[in-house]
């Protein structure tokens, strides 16, 4: 954004102007032309109708990866499928776009082996992947700190304080997570520690001051939040996901990305499925008939299907009426939103990196960016990618606010330009990624994902194993295809 448009602009305004000309109504990262929706949408028409009466077999509500995967194989499955997305473009809250020449992801971005469901995709469609520079690797990076005023080099002892301190933190992990994929199997343990956060647990610790505003940054970091707001239990699950260990931790969750984007994933799902896609398409009520299911959409017409699978991000959830209504846990949690609600900013400073590796700087999770770390590296420039618990606490569009928040990292970097998407202000989003609350378990865990006639759940934010991310978003999509056919026969 320039200086300009930041002058002719009252505090706030400007952002949501960027959300709306960026994100809901751009064509930047839409999956496919209209053309190649109506050539989807003639073969779609091939298929012959076993809902008898409808006019589809399966409507999916939500262009996500949940929404693709689900109507990638009711399609494969027989039905005749409509995808239904409210923006103009498909990927939900992953967003490819481009900034200094270089591709960047605005939403979800990183993928890893440990992820199972999103890797099989990657192996199934032959997706070339591309490496952010270097994974964790000790003499390959230099660390600074934003800790007691001051800026301070992480290196030789007080880096293995760290990663000691790293592991006490996260030591009832595998007590409590034994099988990632399975919360009913330690319940006991879930449920004795669902009212701590993050934050709670430090008091459990003797931690240095040093040791625990690192760990206060990833704990903040990976539930996008403050750490006081974060469920502890929830940490415990992202750190038992790829096997209780630091260095696989850290590589599952910031390694390998789509080297032509995420969207490459979204065009390959689509590609081999064909389900007929609208975009544009927001929707208003879902009814269950008995029989089929009603779906109306905001211009006012009603698409009728022997089920829907509803694919929305949870926070969304209370913009769609349903008859008969929801869940009311459904829609106390959704109104209460999950607490992944930071921010992402992509920052290009001028000059090379000055170091061999990468450069990472570290702060506590209510510092306006806790994480920043190197994204690319070019000769005359390098691309920083930040991550912060509050948007309200950084304007990623005004460029003098970001160079006072690298200035306290890596003291005469020049900030050229910066970029990001708030997720926080779609209204089809309306935060970032999932990431329970403390007490949800114990609230609300066993009322998501619940199918309800022939209306039936396939949300990435709920499910086991990695949902909040790309991969569980493919899992939850998948299931839900899954339990379609068994309906529909």
């Amino acid at each position: 954004m320039s200086d300009n448009q930041q002058d002719d602009a009252q505090p706030g305004v400007n952002r949501r102007t960027f959300i709306r000309n960026a994100g809901v109504v751009s064509v930047a990262g839409a999956a496919m032309s209209l053309g190649a929706v109506s050539a989807m949408a003639a073969q779609n028409d091939e298929k012959p109708l076993k809902a008898k009466g409808c006019d589809y077999d399966v409507i999916v509500i939500g262009g996500g990866f949940a929404g693709v995967t689900a109507a990638r194989d009711s399609r494969k499955n027989g039905y005749r499928t409509l995808l239904l997305e409210a923006r103009n473009r498909l990927g939900g809250r992953t967003f490819s776009s481009q900034f200094a020449g270089h591709h960047i992801e605005l939403g979800g971005t990183w993928i890893h082996w440990t992820q199972p469901f999103v890797w099989s995709e990657v192996q199934r469609y032959g997706l070339q992947l591309k490496e952010t520079p270097e994974p964790f690797v000790e003499d390959q990076q230099v660390i600074y700190v934003q800790h007691e005023g001051k800026t301070v080099e992480l290196k030789g002892k007080d880096l293995m304080t760290v990663v000691e301190a790293v592991q006490a933190y996260f030591a009832e992990g595998r007590k409590m997570w034994e099988r990632p994929y399975d919360a009913k199997h330690t319940w006991d343990a879930i449920s004795q520690a669902d009212a701590m956060s993050g934050a709670d647990r430090y008091a459990q610790l003797k931690l240095t001051p040093l040791q625990r505003t690192i760990v206060d940054a990833y704990v903040g970091s990976a539930s996008h939040t403050t750490s006081d707001k974060a469920s502890y239990v929830e940490a415990l699950r992202w750190w038992s996901l790829p096997g209780w260990d630091l260095p696989l931790f850290i590589d599952s969750l910031g390694h390998y990305s789509f080297k032509d984007g995420t969207i490459s994933l979204i065009n390959a799902m689509l590609d081999e499925g064909k389900p007929e896609v609208r975009l544009s398409t927001p929707v208003t009520h879902v009814e269950d008939k008995g029989d089929r299911v009603l779906v109306t959409t905001q211009q006012g017409q009603t698409i009728s299907a022997g089920a829907v699978i509803v694919a929305v991000p949870m926070n969304v959830l209370p913009r769609i009426g349903f008859s008969p209504a929801l869940d009311p846990a459904l829609v106390e949690a959704a109104k209460e939103r999950h607490s992944g609600s930071g921010l992402k900013v992509f920052i290009k400073v001028k000059g090379k990196l000055p170091v061999p590796g990468k450069m990472l700087g570290i702060a506590d999770s209510h510092q306006p960016v806790s994480l920043l770390v190197t994204y690319a590296k070019a000769e005359d420039h390098t691309i920083f990618v930040g991550f912060g618990s509050d948007p309200e606490k950084l304007d990623i569009q005004d460029r003098d606010a970001v160079q006072k928040v690298v200035d306290g990292f890596f003291p005469g970097m020049q900030v050229e330009e910066c970029y990001g998407y708030e997720w926080t202000l779609d209204p089809y989003a309306l935060g970032t990624y999932c990431s329970y609350k403390p007490k949800w378990f114990g609230k609300y865990y066993e009322h998501f994902q619940k199918d309800r006639g022939r209306v039936l759940f396939g949300q990435g934010d709920h499910g086991e194993g990695w949902r909040g991310f790309i991969d569980g978003a493919i899992a939850a999509g998948g299931k839900a295809a899954l339990r379609t056919h068994k309906l529909l026969g």
